[in-house]
């Protein structure tokens, strides 16, 4: 009952969550720069990610139903901040190689492949890089939720790979 009675700690979500859409903002208008790819940044929010209220910013993005490449960056309340890089289809055979020979780089920096058979799953963990016959792959760096600043190194890091190509 003394939670629904004071109203401050929703304000102070919702206060975060709009912080957090402007701080994705600042970084999409930043990070067209690196990257000229058609389809402009997108940020999407929501209440429910494992019931927890998240943040996601994807550019670039390309969603086809065989074809996917985006880098998705997301906030997670009470987590943490990632960034993914999400191949599926065509992008995969083009990049996988890259991906590999850039392996040492992407550990060093803190990316893992995803470890999940979902590929809308988005929970990341240090993992083995014998990647299987999955027909997506998912690269991922996790960021505290007090290191927001290193979103822009991360976010760098994988787009270094998209221009290699």
């Amino acid at each position: 009952m003394r939670l629904v009675s004071d109203p401050a700690w929703i304000l102070t979500k919702n206060s975060v969550v709009r912080k957090v859409v402007e701080l994705f903002g600042e970084l999409s208008g930043e990070w067209p720069g690196m990257l000229s790819w058609d389809g402009g940044p997108k940020i999407s929010r929501g209440e429910q990610y494992k019931g927890l209220p998240w943040v996601m910013l994807d550019y670039p993005r390309v969603f086809g139903k065989e074809d996917i490449l985006a880098i998705r960056t997301m906030f997670w309340w009470g987590h943490y901040f990632s960034v993914t890089l999400h191949l599926k289809g065509a992008y995969l055979r083009t990049y996988l190689p890259v991906i590999l020979a850039r392996r040492v780089e992407l550990e060093a920096a803190g990316f893992w492949p995803g470890v999940s058979a979902d590929e809308w799953e988005h929970d990341h963990r240090p993992g083995a890089w014998e990647i299987d016959d999955r027909s997506f792959l998912k690269v991922s760096a996790r960021c505290e939720l007090d290191q927001s600043a290193s979103l822009t190194e991360k976010f760098g890091i994988l787009a270094g790979i998209l221009v290699t190509t």
